[in-house]
């Protein structure tokens, strides 16, 4: 369940049929008497009053009963997207559920990665719109710039909305929330301050950790992580970031926006390695553009300090920055296994489960990034939820075979399927490439935002679509259709043929693509 369903939900007690409740949860006071972490807050208390309905059911504040033998029946460690989707799924689905968080509900996600840079990235977009406005006719002024403790703060306060949505669900659903580390006992408890608790199922939603590659001077004060930047009350004038995936683009984005000097170094021969190639060089120019100078194919061999700032020496040279951001990608976050760290199986360095989410030990589950390397929200929204699902019963498989892909530079760049490398060696000449220039778009031209294009890859025999590329203002939005026709296994002639665009929006540049691929335009 993603975030941007919270008010709708919590706005009806019976919406799509499951009964939601006024309740309300109070984080463990971590001093002596975390055993009495449950309270039942007064609806009239300030510090609650804003966070539940105006109206109190019948049963305001009496627990869900178990429906096991245990004293849960579903208890899940990590309170990011996975933790707090799957807990949610899992009392609407009836179960007595309790949810440890040893930091901050929403995790990763909601307080220092996805949310945080996204905010920053339309600031930045703001900022680049004024800069220009001048073309149409708007007197926007001489000295647009950008206030960073103001959008720090701008920043802090959308963070704190979301997440309070985010703890008011989970009053509302009625699950207990234990602020606090916890980890595996065995196979049915978990210790979390002192206190043990049992549950029928567990679901591990540890999430991630920044992964630091192995260079000597990583521990330098000047050295930050995606969370300590997003937190900084101006921007460095000279940032070096290690790294050229979606995160080390986006904050290279925002940040040569904000009027700091950024360099990007990429250790592989290009950026957004997981992506289309021409996805990959069209990114590489928009950064470019904006000021960003970037390097690929260059390994950093070490960090010094010269004067108390970081001097990041290369294959190629060094050179002197105020802050270095590590952007190398994230590894599982483990520490909740415990006394089971040695007998959970792994694969490739994260949770091994199989299609149904279930790791080797069988009523123990796992979903998010501590399963799932790819680290994509929507990813671990999905996971959770059937996590969810077959904790309670269900034996459902997991279905991951349409992703999408999303990078939030301006302009934006996403993907679904099979790159063009990829289709191409799988299917040789039995495939058709559709393409249509972002130039040939109306809406794209109206908007002065005619840099990108749509490309699409399709079977040559059945119409059957391989994979879809883009680089458009709309390109987030945009790769949905995609996504869900190749869910659907909707062919790329219905694309073109029998699916009507609105006019004029970016959307007809897919359309446009599909029919290039016909040979129609």
């Amino acid at each position: 369940m993603s975030i941007e369903s919270i008010e709708a939900l919590d706005g009806a007690n019976q919406q799509d049929g499951f009964p939601r409740f006024a309740y309300s949860v109070l984080y463990a006071d971590k001093a002596e008497d975390a055993a009495l972490a449950l309270s039942f807050a007064d609806a009239d208390t300030p510090t609650e009053a804003d966070l539940l309905p105006d109206d109190e059911p019948a049963g305001f504040g009496t627990p869900k009963a178990s429906n096991s033998a245990y004293e849960y029946d579903v208890a899940v460690i990590g309170g990011g997207p996975a933790g707090y989707a799957s807990a949610l799924r899992a009392a609407a689905l009836g179960a007595k559920g309790i949810l440890f968080e040893k930091d901050m509900i929403g995790g990763l996600c909601l307080n220092a990665g996805c949310v945080p840079s996204k905010i920053y990235l339309k600031t930045a977009e703001h900022l680049r719109i004024l800069q220009t406005a001048g073309e149409r006719g708007i007197a926007a002024g001489e000295d647009v710039g950008i206030d960073m403790v103001k959008a720090l703060a701008y920043k802090n306060e959308i963070v704190a909305k979301l997440t309070t949505n985010v703890a008011r669900l989970l009053r509302s659903s009625r699950v207990r929330v234990e602020a606090g580390e916890a980890s595996l006992k065995n196979a049915h408890e978990i210790v979390c301050l002192g206190r043990v608790y049992s549950a029928e199922k567990i679901i591990l939603c540890g999430g991630s950790r920044p992964a630091f590659p192995p260079i000597p001077g990583l521990s330098h004060s000047g050295v930050l992580t995606s969370g300590d930047i997003l937190n900084l009350p101006e921007a460095p004038s000279r940032l070096l970031i290690l790294g050229g995936g979606s995160a080390g683009c986006e904050l290279a984005a925002a940040f040569a926006a904000f009027g700091s000097n950024v360099m990007l170094v990429e250790p592989l021969p290009r950026i957004l390695s997981d992506m289309d190639a021409q996805i990959s060089e069209a990114i590489e120019n928009v950064l470019k553009k904006e000021g960003v100078k970037v390097y690929t194919g260059i390994s950093v061999n070490k960090i010094l300090d010269r004067d108390g700032h970081p001097f990041v020496v290369t294959e190629r040279g060094g050179v002197l920055c105020d802050k270095v951001l590590v952007a190398a990608g994230r590894t599982p976050d483990t520490s909740c296994l415990g006394a089971l760290a040695n007998e959970i199986a792994f694969e490739n360095g994260s949770l091994d489960v199989n299609d149904y989410l279930e790791t080797n030990i069988g009523n123990i589950y796992a979903a998010g990034d501590i399963a799932s390397p790819g680290g994509r929200s929507h990813t671990a929204y999905r996971m959770a939820e059937m996590a969810a699902e077959n904790a309670m019963g269900a034996k459902k498989a997991l279905d991951l075979r349409v992703v999408p892909k999303v990078v939030f530079t301006s302009p934006s760049a996403a993907s679904v399927g099979l790159t063009e490398a990829q289709a191409r060696e799988k299917y040789g000449d039995d495939m058709v490439v559709g393409f249509c220039p972002l130039s040939a778009n109306v809406q794209a031209m109206i908007s002065d935002s005619a840099e990108g294009f749509v490309k699409i890859l399709a079977d040559k025999k059945y119409g059957e679509f391989l994979g879809v590329h883009i680089v458009c203002a709309d390109a987030a939005g945009m790769i949905a259709e995609p996504a869900a026709l190749m869910r659907m296994e909707v062919t790329v002639h219905e694309a073109a043929c029998e699916v009507l665009h609105a006019h004029p929006t970016y959307a007809e540049a897919f359309m446009e693509a599909c029919a290039n691929a016909l040979g129609r335009r």
